[in-house]
């Protein structure tokens, strides 16, 4: 009982939400598309045969059917004072003039603007115009103004219009280049906004032919009207060329992270491949009706269909499928390093794994989460004034499905693809990139910001100030569900969302074809909850298990997991290695460790003996990396062990020589360079165990090698060294090193730093204390070097004697 407590909820406010949005949403759209009854195919049907009457259609014809509307009127409607009379309107032909159908016959081989016959069919069947297109330069017979008053009244009594609505009508007369159109113009009587907004029906004649019949209308404030909607066409055209802004970041992204080898290809490319293939089908169905009013010069208007078609699979669904399919590998990888559980019920659906709790329960809290995000969308437009901002119903339909022979199927295409591309990129991509580096509060409030500024909302809302606030609002909304809960949850809330949103029309039309279109999208956004729904109560989850994770998933984890071991390897061996003062027994010391990798293998120490004399030792063991790290550690150890016994050259030698002959079972090897140093009596005794030889430098630039021959440490189990004996005089300078200086080289270079180099630094930097020293050896090896990287570990010691 435990296990229906949580799914049980979310049914109820699943139903909850569905009875509000179908109450809210025709109050939040008072003037769309009343009594709509007629499909687009009907529409057609009803357009060629009332166009006969106006002449003979061409025959083999090409038809575009679209859904068009009117904003801008629909606007001075719905902000009229009192909204019951924006509501009245929508029985008058004005209202029905706000979305309509709209037909235009063209010839075979004519262009856009060359079409032949055009009707527009009100949502309910009526016929609102009737168009007869006849070229500038045909010769007509001209008609009389009483002529063409009295066959215009014919014309309106032969369809049925009363006569009485209408005041005395206006004949005007456009000369064309060979003949006179003549418009006989009516205007209703009952002007239901007043003189503000006249509007009626026309007549026109070309030359004594009857050329059609038209609403018209007449706002003298459309100039101020027509300024609120500039915004949309700027806005909606920056955000098309986003796409070009956002895959170069992606795949950059992409591309480092591919070269890390922490990001996969195959589950991308089958998002690219899911998204293409949406846009591919989706395109023929809509590319007729989306493409009226566009022209691309000469081409004919069955080949503009065809050239849009083409540009659109490849300037905007190419794009938007590359961003999704690279938005997946980055996100994925990101989010298996915290956040592996947001995807599972994603990855589980993707696999087709669907009978599991983690899918249905992740499907249906989408669902639900969906259709109140619709809701919570719609709240402005009845709490708001109109005049704050309402939902276009014109702008709401547009010409992508609606005009489709099949609109249910292609608005599921179209959101397919729409939503892939938004939530990997919004939300997978975005939210765990800028959570990781700003927290969840403020990363989550910037991931929701930018993707509400870049994506659309599911409503247009006018003003265009109107419209930010709801987009950021459905944005923040789909953040807070993949940052609550999980990335399928918030993907199937943004694609039910706007699912509903634009299948609510279609649902709430009288037409059964038409509810069916709508059925169709509303039923594709609870297609993962029906396929899993046996699932909710049962025991089976979807658990990631180590051999269930792609390829590259678990190099992620192994170098995560080297990554924490490395890391605290380094931190052992810096607590391990000293930080030397500044001055020691009153000889000044400099000193520098710079591994290659996060463990090196170069050790160093200065010691203090009771006597006033200090141990001084760098050593180096073979390569760099963990082993050598290791073997080091010990060294080091057993370095400051022996010599608080013994600090003696030989016993020195033989105990560290010894350690390493018996635990470098591969016999790896390691240089020594150890000496005693005593600043009272100014002498050094030295040995080197195959390490390069120390430096002694004298103020006035004299540069010595204190030369000592014998085997590396580790070679053999007993080691023969003999010590060395020599003479310092005051401000003398004791320089050592690891191979890491004098074998640097530059980036695809063969040269070394060498010996020479380093002997010629070391005598201009004669006479500084032994800080000086150590920084001017430093610049010039950057010098040489420039930004390289290093191939082998550095260490640098440095000692002044007091003079």
């Amino acid at each position: 009982m435990r296990r229906l407590r949580a799914p049980l909820a979310w049914l109820a406010l699943l139903v909850l939400a569905g009875v509000v949005l179908a109450w809210t949403f025709p109050r939040a759209f008072p003037l769309l598309l009343p009594g709509w009854s007629v499909t687009a195919g009907e529409a057609e049907s009803i357009a060629r045969a009332e166009l006969g009457a106006l002449g003979e259609l061409p025959a083999d014809a090409y038809v575009v059917t679209k859904l068009d509307g009117d904003p801008m009127l629909e606007f001075r409607l719905l902000t009229e004072q009192d909204g019951s009379l924006a509501r009245r309107v929508t029985s008058t032909a004005l209202g029905q003039s706000i979305v309509s159908w709209e037909v235009t016959v063209y010839a075979p081989g004519r262009r856009t603007n060359e079409w032949s016959y055009q009707a527009r069919i009100a949502p309910d069947g009526d016929v609102l115009d009737l168009r007869l297109r006849l070229p500038r330069e045909q010769e007509m017979p001209s008609i009389a103004a009483g002529d063409a008053r009295q066959r215009a009244e014919e014309f309106l009594r032969e369809r049925g219009i009363d006569l009485g609505r209408f005041e005395a009508p206006e004949v005007k007369t456009q000369d064309q280049l060979a003949r006179t159109d003549t418009t006989v113009r009516y205007r209703e009587r009952e002007q239901v906004l007043g003189p503000r907004l006249a509007y009626g029906l026309e007549v026109s004649f070309a030359g004594d032919r009857l050329a059609g019949i038209s609403r018209w209308y007449e706002d003298p404030g459309r100039d101020q009207i027509d300024a609120l909607f500039q915004p949309f066409v700027l806005v909606g055209n920056m955000r098309f060329f986003t796409i070009f802004i956002l895959l170069p970041i992606v795949g950059v992204v992409f591309v480092r992270k591919y070269h890390e080898g922490v990001v996969g290809v195959d589950r991308s490319l089958r998002i690219f491949l899911v998204t293409m293939a949406a846009g591919v089908v989706m395109v023929p169905l809509v590319a007729r009706g989306a493409t009226q009013g566009w022209s691309f010069g000469p081409l004919t208007r069955e080949q503009t269909a065809m050239i849009w078609g083409a540009q659109m699979l490849f300037i905007y669904f190419l794009p938007q499928a590359l961003i999704s399919a690279l938005s997946w590998s980055v996100g994925e990888s990101v989010c298996r390093e915290r956040w592996g559980h947001k995807l599972a019920a994603f990855d589980a659906l993707f696999r087709r794994d669907w009978r599991n709790r983690t899918v249905a329960v992740a499907s249906l809290r989408g669902l639900t989460l969906g259709v109140a995000l619709a809701v919570l969308l719609l709240l402005p437009a009845l709490v708001l004034p109109e005049r704050l901002g309402r939902p276009s119903a014109s702008m709401h339909l547009g010409p992508w499905w609606e005009s489709a022979p099949a609109p249910g199927i292609a608005l599921v295409l179209f959101l397919v693809a729409f939503t892939l591309y938004t939530e990997l990129f919004g939300r997978l991509f975005l939210v765990p990139l800028l959570v990781r580096r700003l927290g969840v509060w403020a990363g989550g409030a910037l991931a929701a910001a930018i993707a509400g500024l870049i994506f659309w909302g599911p409503l247009a809302m006018v003003p265009m100030s109107a419209s930010f606030p709801v987009s950021l609002l459905c944005s923040g909304f789909l953040v807070f569900a993949f940052l609550r809960w999980d990335f399928l949850t918030s993907t199937v809330a943004s694609f039910t969302a706007q699912a509903t949103l634009s299948a609510m029309p279609f649902l709430l039309a009288d037409s059964t074809r038409l509810q069916l279109a709508g059925g169709v999208a509303v039923l594709a956004a609870a297609v993962p909850c029906l396929v899993s729904l046996r699932s909710l109560t049962s025991d089976r989850e979807f658990v990631y298990k180590y051999e269930d994770v792609p390829p590259h998933v678990r190099r992620i984890a192994e170098r995560e997991r080297q990554r924490v071991e490395l890391e605290t390897a380094r931190n052992i061996q810096s607590s391990i290695l000293p930080q030397l003062p500044s001055q020691l027994a009153g000889v000044e010391l400099a000193h520098t460790y710079l591994p290659a990798t996060e463990v090196g293998g170069d050790f160093y120490d200065v010691l203090a003996l009771d006597d006033g004399r200090l141990a001084v030792a760098v050593g180096d063991v073979a390569g760099h990396g963990v082993s050598s790290g290791l073997v080091m550690a010990m060294a080091k150890s057993a370095l400051a062990v022996q010599v608080s016994f013994d600090p003696r050259v030989e016993s020195v030698f033989a105990t560290l020589n010894r350690m390493v002959f018996q635990s470098a079972r591969k016999r790896l090897l390691a240089t020594l360079c150890y000496a005693l140093v005593d600043p009272v009596r100014r002498e050094i005794e030295f040995a080197s165990a195959g390490h390069l030889f120390p430096y002694r430098v004298t103020p006035d630039g004299k540069v010595e090698s204190l030369e000592s021959i014998a085997y590396p440490l580790g070679v053999r189990p007993q080691l023969e060294v003999v010590s060395r004996l020599s003479k310092l005089g005051p401000g003398d300078v004791i320089f050592l090193c690891s191979d890491g200086l004098v074998e640097a080289r530059r980036e695809g270079s063969d040269e070394h730093f060498g010996f020479d180099r380093v002997e010629r630094t070391l005598a201009a930097a004669a006479g500084n204390g032994a800080g000086v020293v150590r920084d001017r050896v430093l610049a010039e090896l950057e010098r040489f070097a420039g930004d390289s990287p290093r191939e082998d570990d550095l260490t640098l010691l440095v000692l002044k004697i007091p003079a």
